[in-house]
C-alpha cells in the first residue's frame, strides 16, 4: 500500500477553507457585476445639457448626455471670441448616487494648430486618464460639478434635462 505525501513547500488546504474561499470569491465577483451594472443602468438613464465656464483656464464646456453616452466639447476663445481651441471628449457615464463615473474613450482636439493654451494642456493631461470622478448635485436649473483632478475645484453651470432616472428636479 502507498501513501501519496505532498510536495515540499505547498500548502494542503482542507476541503472546508477550499469551500469556503471559492464561495467568497464568487459572491465578491458577484458583487462587483452588480455594482458595476448598477452603475451603468443608472448612468445609461441620462438626457440632459450642462453648459459651464470654467475661470482659471478661460474655457467653456458644453455637455450632453444621453442613454449614458456623454458629449463634451471644450472651447476656448480670444478677445475677439474667435476660437482658438476646441476638444471633443466622448464617455461612458456611470452613476452612483450624486457619484459620476466617467469612462472616457475618446478625446480629440477639433481644431490642430501648433498654439498651445491652457485648454489644450488641460486635455493632453487628462488623456492619460480613462476614468474621471466627479460628484454632481443639482438645484433646480444649476449644477455644481465637484471636481479633484487635475486640481480641486467647483464647477457651477446650468443644466437641462435629468441626470439619471432619480433626478427629481
Amino acid at each position: 500500500m502507498t501513501t501519496k505525501t505532498p510536495m515540499l513547500g505547498t500548502t494542503i488546504l482542507s476541503q472546508k477553507w477550499q469551500h469556503i474561499i471559492i464561495t467568497a470569491a464568487l459572491l465578491l465577483s458577484a458583487a462587483l457585476v452588480f455594482l458595476t451594472l448598477y452603475g451603468f443602468v443608472a448612468g445609461s438613464t441620462c438626457q440632459y445639457s450642462i453648459s459651464l465656464h470654467v475661470p482659471d483656464d478661460e474655457r467653456d464646456v458644453f455637455m450632453t448626455c444621453y442613454r449614458g453616452k456623454v458629449v463634451a466639447l471644450q472651447s476656448k476663445v480670444d478677445k475677439y471670441d474667435k476660437i482658438v481651441s476646441k476638444w471633443k471628449v466622448e464617455a461612458q457615464q456611470l452613476r452612483f448616487g450624486d457619484q459620476t463615473i466617467y469612462f472616457v474613450y475618446s478625446r480629440v482636439p477639433l481644431i490642430t494648430d501648433d498654439k498651445q493654451d491652457t485648454n489644450d494642456r488641460f486635455n493632453q493631461i487628462s488623456s492619460a486618464y480613462n476614468l474621471l470622478f466627479y460628484k454632481m448635485i443639482r438645484a433646480k436649473e444649476d449644477i455644481y460639478i465637484f471636481q479633484t483632478f487635475p486640481r480641486s475645484y467647483i464647477h457651477k453651470g446650468k443644466i437641462e434635462g435629468f441626470i439619471d432616472l432619480w433626478d427629481d428636479e
